[in-house]
């Protein structure tokens, strides 16, 4: 939130015995506009280079009001005689964020006073709950944004927020209208009574980007997936494109490009506030190469891996020798999240993405960058091979599976909930894994295993996110040498 930009403060008078006046003294804050132009340059450069020339346009906002003062002439009635009037705040602002308009009094006391100092008698705004021109006791005063239902005048340290928006005003949304209402009775002394209102208005700062404005899984950060709409658990339809922005009922969902390699992955904001990788990761691996690996406290590190991703079988994986391993399916061993059959040719293309590659099975050496080791136990690996931004989901935690799973979609370890794992928006899919076992290596189609970054406390396992058609166990334990998928959560 920027911080104020302007305030007008508003007076209110009674005159006499019948005549109450609200007067507002209204202050204008200038706006500069500064305009950019690009002139035309012809030029027959043999060669050249091109910047970007980027400015930051700061928000900003003022205030100004249709009245300078409002006049009631009211009769006293020994009951209390009710009459009220309106102020309309108008805001400029150019903030994409919108903005926030305050009312209250002009400092912490409400009492409507006599301008004659001996008199002691005042206009309160004293009452609770709101109250309407029939049942406002007499000689009080309050405000209201329909004109029916009154409040007290907030004090100016517990001001009232009586507009907050979120997006850049249309011309309707510039205007508020506050009513201001008061009972008076022939038991008030006669003469003028006078206070002040304040209306304040703070620019919200220009939201950033959400998911639908990077290309890159290296762009992601908190900021980019807070600005994404948060879904409904029950939602299961996409938005793609953005369009949606606020409906809570769709998914957001995007194809986001790695930079390492420029493959693409679908990537949703989920109802767990979390941005997932909605496919497995599928980077290849190449001994004594550098890649870019991604920490968990949000920086990068170059790791060197020790073995070429495998496109062959046949080659048996030890269990606890910190190597790197990693498989790369083939196309007669991929599976697709639309059923536990493997298939070559997926059902569905374009923007529906109905069908998720099966993605690479790495070890959890692997999948750690490094930083997991055979000898690791109950602690969580520092770094992962997921892109910049990204991380492996940790085995408890907001940013786990368990949170995901059982937490968020109260997904139970039956069937159904399995269905549920691989349906909409979820799809997480029975991928296969890639293990060792009695010293030969095999595909298994009918699980799907994803690793987290959590050490088991044996030091031959790791946590991870197991589940198959019948089942489903957010918090397994399996040997860290084994091939597992690795999902991506955005840090």
């Amino acid at each position: 939130m920027g911080k104020e930009k302007n305030n007008n403060t508003k007076k209110s008078v009674v005159d006499g015995a019948s005549k109450v006046g609200i007067f507002a003294g209204s202050l204008l804050a200038a706006v500069i506009a500064v305009y950019f132009y690009s002139p035309v340059i012809d030029s027959h450069a043999d060669d050249s280079e091109t910047s970007k020339v980027i400015v930051d346009v700061d928000p900003v906002a003022s205030l100004t009001t249709n009245v300078s003062e409002i006049d009631f002439n009211i009769t006293p009635t020994s009951a209390g005689t009710f009459d009220s009037d309106s102020i309309i705040a108008t805001v400029s602002t150019n903030s994409l964020g919108g903005y926030e308009l305050y009312f209250s009094s002009e400092d912490d006391s409400t009492d409507m006073t006599h301008l004659e100092s001996s008199i002691n008698d005042v206009i309160a705004s004293d009452f609770n709950d709101t109250v309407t021109s029939s049942t406002m006791a007499a000689n009080k005063w309050g405000y209201s944004l329909d004109n029916t239902n009154f409040s007290k005048i907030p004090t100016l340290t517990s001001h009232a927020i009586i507009r907050n928006l979120d997006h850049l005003p249309s011309a309707a949304e510039k205007n508020t209208t506050v009513y201001i209402g008061t009972k008076i009775s022939t038991a008030l002394t006669s003469g003028s009574y006078t206070k002040g209102v304040k209306f304040s208005v703070v620019a919200h700062a220009t939201p950033g980007p959400s998911l639908f404005e990077i290309d890159d899984m290296q762009e992601m950060t908190s900021s980019v997936c807070m600005e994404t709409t948060t879904p409904y658990v029950s939602a299961t339809s996409f938005d793609w494109d953005g369009s949606h922005k606020g409906d809570r009922n769709y998914v957001p969902r995007k194809s986001l490009r790695d930079s390492r390699d420029g493959k693409y992955y679908l990537v949703s904001k989920l109802a767990d506030g979390n941005c997932w990788m909605s496919q497995s990761l599928a980077l290849d691996l190449t001994a004594n190469t550098a890649i870019v690996a991604s920490t968990t406290a949000g920086d990068t590190i170059s790791v060197t891996p020790n073995n070429t991703t495998q496109t062959t079988t046949g080659t048996a994986w030890a269990e606890a020798d910190d190597n790197w391993r990693s498989y790369k399916p083939q196309s007669s061993e991929a599976y697709y999240q639309s059923g536990t059959d493997k298939s070559s040719s997926p059902s569905g293309s374009g923007v529906t993405y109905d069908w998720e590659k099966a993605g690479n099975y790495y070890n959890w050496y692997a999948a750690t960058a490094g930083t997991g080791t055979s000898s690791m136990t109950s602690s969580d690996a520092t770094a992962s091979i997921c892109p910049k931004g990204w991380r492996l989901p940790s085995n408890s935690g907001t940013k786990s599976y368990d949170n995901l799973i059982t937490t968020t979609y109260g997904l139970d370890s039956s069937s159904d909930g399995s269905l549920v794992l691989r349906a909409n928006p979820l799809n997480f899919n029975l991928s296969g894994i890639y293990y060792y076992g009695n010293g030969t290596m095999s595909l298994q189609g009918s699980y799907g295993r994803y690793w987290s970054s959590t050490a088991y406390s044996s030091a031959t396992n790791a946590y991870g996110l197991s589940f198959s058609t019948s089942g489903i166990s957010p918090q397994s334990s399996n040997n860290k040498g084994r091939g597992f998928s690795v999902r991506c959560v955005a840090l």
